[in-house]
């Protein structure tokens, strides 16, 4: 799988910025593996691989790994599939079945002992340029997951108002969900409303058990505080519409999803991130330190898009990959 997180040099002395049809190849394939796009890899796979021609023009029957310079083994697809099905429970606030899936097929990312601060090293590492290391931008660590996973588990049982997962359509007319008269809220003074609270409250000082067991002071007061501003939608009947909403939100689901995708991929010994993701943070960096230098532009360069012409800029522009990716459609 090496081939997929590296570029490498041609005899020709060809280099990342002259990729061949191969390479543009896996590097599209490995973030769709990475990123959890089980069928649009299998499809892109499928329809994309490069066709040898002889001089008459006729296609040659090569092997297909040689002909594609990298190829998902089974293995790899059931990794996929299973990393997939995981997130998928993680975005739809089905936390505890995305638990017991991660400890039955990726028992590693969440059996390290509370005190484990490291994690394995990948078998390789991605590089970029001259040879830069990646380091993932979110935890690893067993303990960290296991926490995020378990104030994720708490902040959905205090939902009252359903979050559908995948969103609906913009023109649907169930757009925005109501509550269930039986869920309507934590506290409404009803029996069952009150063992709910209960049981709310008990995962609460639970989760704050684990917290101060973190070996790390900055670690135990990130979570105490964090734990402090969860634990607050405890006061509300219905946290959906009260201050502090945010944490109900879909963009929370997502946080954590793309936390564990990362964990299993370092786990399975493996970049935490595709390449193509990696030479994006690479090139808008470059290109960012490049402005704030001041560095002039040389005539006939080709820069990122701005909204200003060449003619009137003093300087190269910073790279807007939202402004970049849409001068493209």
């Amino acid at each position: 799988m090496e081939s997929l997180y590296t570029l490498q040099r041609g005899s020709s002395g060809s280099t990342s910025s002259n990729l061949t049809p191969v390479q543009l190849r896996a590097l599209v394939l490995g973030y769709l593996y990475h990123e959890c796009y089980s069928k649009t890899a299998k499809a892109f796979s499928k329809d994309s691989t490069v066709r040898h021609l002889d001089a008459d023009g006729d296609e040659i029957q090569a092997d297909n790994a040689a002909s594609t310079g990298y190829e998902l083994s089974e293995e790899d697809w059931k990794q996929l599939e299973l990393r997939q099905k995981i997130r998928t429970y993680i975005l739809s606030g089905q936390v505890d079945e995305a638990t017991e899936k991660l400890n039955e097929y990726f028992p590693s990312v969440l059996s390290g002992p509370l005190s484990e601060l490291s994690t394995p090293m990948p078998s390789y590492k991605p590089e970029i340029m001259d040879g830069i290391e990646y380091v993932s931008s979110t935890s690893v660590d067993p303990a960290h997951l296991t926490l995020n996973l378990r104030i994720l588990s708490f902040i959905e049982a205090c939902r009252t108002i359903p979050l559908a997962y995948p969103p609906p359509a913009p023109d649907d007319t169930e757009a925005t969900p109501t509550p269930k008269s039986e869920n309507l809220s934590i506290d409404d003074g009803s029996p069952a409303s009150l063992e709910k609270q209960l049981a709310l409250l008990s995962k609460a000082q639970k989760l704050r058990g684990l917290a101060n067991m973190l070996p790390k002071p900055g670690d135990r007061e990130l979570y105490i505080k964090e734990l402090n501003n969860v634990s607050g939608l405890l006061a509300y009947k219905v946290p959906e519409t009260s201050s502090i909403s945010k944490y109900l939100s879909q963009k929370r689901r997502e946080s954590v999803a793309d936390q564990i995708n990362r964990a299993i991929l370092d786990r399975s010994g493996l970049p935490s991130a595709s390449l193509l993701e990696l030479l994006t943070r690479y090139t808008s960096t470059t290109w960012s330190f490049a402005h704030q230098l001041g560095v002039k532009p040389k005539p006939g360069a080709l820069l990122p898009p701005t909204e200003f012409t060449q003619k009137e800029q003093e300087v190269v522009p910073p790279l807007n990959l939202q402004h970049f990716l849409d001068s493209r459609t």
